[in-house]
């Protein structure tokens, strides 16, 4: 996947691509309404023998345009997002910019910017998607703007149990620690990756144990203790976590994720690891003793097994 940095001042500086269908949208999630969009570019381009590419901004729109918002966290920061699209089969992917500037072109100026100089054939986007200044583009107005040079699909909404499957809703849900509920709307498990830290091995427990480093960008579910598996040097290992997301909120923190592996004695420390939530276990809960938090790890290490043993 070949990917494009561009920007309102540089729309297409660089830029050398072929005639492409392209999927237009901030995709935070890329859930399973997002991947019906990209799917859909995706197989309209290969009907008609063209390159498929995704569009995306970054930094999220509300970071420019919110007063007092510095800095926004995401389901998929942008290297997770890459990831995902690159392994969906997508050629090129376009990282718009966002900025004042971006956001103050008019629709007009938007599309001949960054369709038209592109050689998009064909775009792809949400119902609900917008474009150009205070988002005065939509839809139903893309064919006005287009001006003869392509044609468009409209993705009607994507609905879980009557309700819109959205980035908004999985924030939700990963806020009340409802993890498996936000796994289904993903089409996968909710995931962070990180650097395992060096506080020791196996303190409280017979499982190797390690905490992990996180990016800011990343949203993060309730704290709490959750079922994950984790991807560890292309194994993927069984385990459980302990997260402290109020640690996470606090810039000066980043290790706030304690993870413990089940039937794994190697060491971990300073390696690359994924970590997939699947169960909100337990509420986060402070222990008086040794004793009574090896308890506490022993009843946690029971219901994991049990999850994977029944899933």
């Amino acid at each position: 996947m070949e990917i494009f940095q561009l920007s309102a001042s540089r729309p297409n500086e660089g830029t050398q691509t072929e005639p492409n269908v392209t999927a237009v949208g901030f995709f935070d999630g890329i859930h399973l309404g997002h991947q019906q969009v990209i799917r859909e570019a995706k197989e309209e381009a290969e009907k008609r023998g063209l390159k498929s590419a995704v569009m995306t901004f970054d930094p999220h729109p509300s970071v420019v345009l919110k007063k007092n918002k510095q800095h926004a966290r995401y389901i998929t920061p942008l290297e997770e997002k890459q990831q995902i699209l690159e392994e969906m089969g997508i050629d090129y992917l376009y990282i718009v910019h966002f900025d004042k500037e971006l956001a103050s072109l008019s629709p007009q100026q938007f599309v001949d910017n960054f369709f038209g100089e592109l050689q998009v054939k064909h775009v792809v986007a949400g119902f609900d998607f917008s474009y150009g200044h205070k988002g005065q583009g939509s839809m139903t107005t893309l064919s006005e703007h287009a001006k003869g040079r392509f044609t468009h699909t409209v993705v009607e909404k994507v609905e879980d149990q009557d309700y819109k499957i959205s980035s908004t809703r999985i924030r939700n849900l990963l806020e009340e620690g409802d993890v498996g509920e936000a796994r289904k709307l993903l089409g996968r498990p909710f995931k962070v990756s990180g650097l395992a830290g060096k506080n020791g091995q196996g303190n409280w427990t017979d499982s190797p144990s390690a905490s992990l480093e996180l990016s800011e960008d990343y949203f993060l579910p309730k704290s709490g203790v959750y079922t994950v598996s984790v991807k560890y040097k292309e194994r993927y290992l069984h385990g459980w976590a302990v997260l402290d997301r109020q640690a996470a909120l606090q810039e000066q923190h980043t290790s706030c994720l304690a993870v413990f592996l089940l039937d794994f004695n190697e060491k971990i420390y300073e390696a690359a690891l994924d970590i997939y939530f699947y169960e909100f276990i337990r509420e986060e809960k402070k222990c008086s003793s040794t004793s009574e938090w090896n308890f506490q790890l022993e009843k946690d290490e029971s219901a994991v097994r049990h999850f994977f043993k029944k899933n």
